[in-house]
C-alpha cells in the first residue's frame, strides 16, 4: 500500500469524525450516547453508534466509488475498499428492510385488528419505503457485481503483462 492511499484512508476517517461531532456533537463519541425520536406517544431510542457505521459506510461508498471510476478500476486497494463499503451498504439496507417489514406488517396488524375484518396491506407509507430500499439494494448488488468482474479483469491482465 503506497503512501497516497494510507493518506485518503486516513483523510476519510477525519472527515467522518468531523462530521460525526457536527452532526451529534463531541459528547458522541462516548459508547453509550443515544439519540432519542418521540413520534406520536411512541419513543425510539437508536444508539449514535448506528449512525457513525452508517454515515462512515456511506462516506467511504462515495469516496472511492469516484476514485474507481476516476482510475478506471485500475487501482486495486480503492477496488478493494469500495467493494466492502459497498458490501457493508448491502448488509445495512438488509437490516433496515428487515426492521421496515415489521414496521409494515405491524401497521397491517394493527389496521386488521381494528375494523375486525380481512384488509389488504395497502395505503401504507412503510410499504413505499420498502420498495424503495429494496429496488437501492437491487442496483448496489448489481453494481458490485459489475465492479468486482471489471476490478478482476483489470488485475488479471496486470498479472498476464
Amino acid at each position: 500500500m503506497n503512501k497516497k492511499e494510507i493518506f485518503w484512508l486516513i483523510g476519510v476517517l477525519i472527515l467522518i469524525l468531523i462530521l460525526d461531532i457536527l452532526v451529534f456533537g463531541i459528547h458522541d463519541l462516548h459508547p453509550s450516547s443515544t439519540l432519542d425520536i418521540n413520534v406520536h406517544d411512541t419513543y425510539f431510542v437508536i444508539a449514535n453508534s448506528y449512525f457513525l457505521i452508517f454515515i462512515g459506510t456511506l462516506l467511504f461508498f462515495g469516496v472511492y466509488l469516484i476514485r474507481m471510476l476516476r482510475r478506471n478500476f485500475k487501482n486495486r486497494i480503492a477496488n478493494l475498499i469500495f467493494l466492502i463499503s459497498n458490501l457493508s451498504l448491502i448488509l445495512i439496507l438488509s437490516y433496515l428492510i428487515s426492521y421496515i417489514s415489521s414496521l409494515r406488517e405491524s401497521a397491517r396488524m394493527m389496521k386488521h385488528s381494528l375494523n375486525n375484518e380481512t384488509v389488504e396491506n395497502t395505503g401504507n407509507g412503510w410499504n413505499n419505503a420498502f420498495d424503495i430500499l429494496m429496488i437501492i439494494q437491487l442496483v448496489l448488488l448489481i453494481w458490485l457485481v459489475f465492479c468486482a468482474f471489471k476490478s478482476g479483469q483489470n488485475y488479471k491482465r496486470k498479472i498476464d503483462s
